[in-house]
């Protein structure tokens, strides 16, 4: 069973006991066919593979897949379409997970350290609901990464929500846009001549300024993350920043909405927000 081994000639009952001692040993097993003959090995393996064309209906109903074409390469194409849909759904994931960061630290600031609230509860919702909604979505239509078959198969243990990716979104991402976040939140105060030690306005023109830069600063944050989190491995800049353009769509529909919760009236009421000044938008 080590790598290079060639069986020839085999009895069904052969490739059934090859396809068991393979898993048996741990190892992920793909059984392509199309005689009735092949169906056993096809029912045991992990992913059974028939051909669609030649193939028997025996086979077929056996198999997880049918190739339509009967050529091995639309397997090749197929994994890494595959790998390709697990990469951009942990793309989703990690986009989405990192803004909550940034969403919590507010409210946490408030409680430990006593400054106003920094985030209201609609700006919250505005993120979840309304700026982040385009953008994890589009990440969902991100092409295949380079090298991406170059890579080893993930473990058969792996989980979607690995530690690994919490870790990225929660305690990378997350942290350093809850910075950002947060800066922005202090520097409107700074730049009004707040001072640290000094009580800082918990209503009042200055304060909406101040809770629309933390917003902003999430929003702001989250366009750096969707690009931040089109590769895992290879530069951004290397895939090319045009390479998706339904992300550029997307951020430019969130900043047109950033801004409608900004300058309309009417939203800005029911959301708490108002505009900032020309340094504030420099900052963001």
């Amino acid at each position: 069973l080590t790598p290079g081994v060639l069986f020839a000639r085999v009895s069904p009952a052969h490739k059934l006991a090859v396809v068991r001692a393979l898993r048996a040993a741990d190892i992920v097993v793909a059984v392509t066919g199309d005689g009735v003959n092949d169906a056993p090995a096809l029912k045991a393996a992990d992913i059974g593979v028939a051909m669609g064309l030649r193939g028997s209906e025996v086979a077929k109903e056996a198999a997880e897949m049918v190739i339509t074409d009967d050529h091995f390469a639309s397997i090749v194409s197929a994994v890494r379409l595959g790998r390709s849909i697990w990469s951009n759904v942990g793309r989703f994931v990690t986009y989405v997970f990192a803004s909550n960061v940034a969403e919590l630290v507010p409210f946490l600031a408030l409680v430990f350290v006593g400054v106003p609230l920094p985030l209201t509860v609609m700006q919250v919702l505005a993120v979840d609901l309304g700026t982040d909604l385009l953008p994890a979505l589009a990440l969902g239509a991100e092409p295949p990464e380079p090298g991406l078959m170059d890579v080893p198969p993930r473990p058969r243990t792996e989980r979607l929500l690995s530690l690994r990716r919490l870790a990225h979104a929660y305690g990378f991402l997350g942290v350093i846009e809850a910075s950002l976040a947060m800066l922005a939140f202090f520097a409107t105060y700074w730049m009004e001549g707040w001072r640290p030690g000094e009580p800082m306005a918990a209503s009042g023109p200055l304060y909406l300024r101040a809770t629309t830069m933390t917003f902003a600063g999430i929003v702001a944050g989250q366009v750096g993350n969707v690009f931040a989190c089109r590769t895992e491995r290879e530069s951004v800049f290397r895939v090319g920043l045009l390479g998706n353009r339904l992300v550029l769509w997307s951020v430019a529909a969130e900043i047109a909405l950033l801004l409608a919760l900004i300058y309309l009236p009417p939203l800005a009421a029911v959301f708490g927000t108002a505009p900032p000044r020309l340094h504030g938008w420099l900052l963001l």
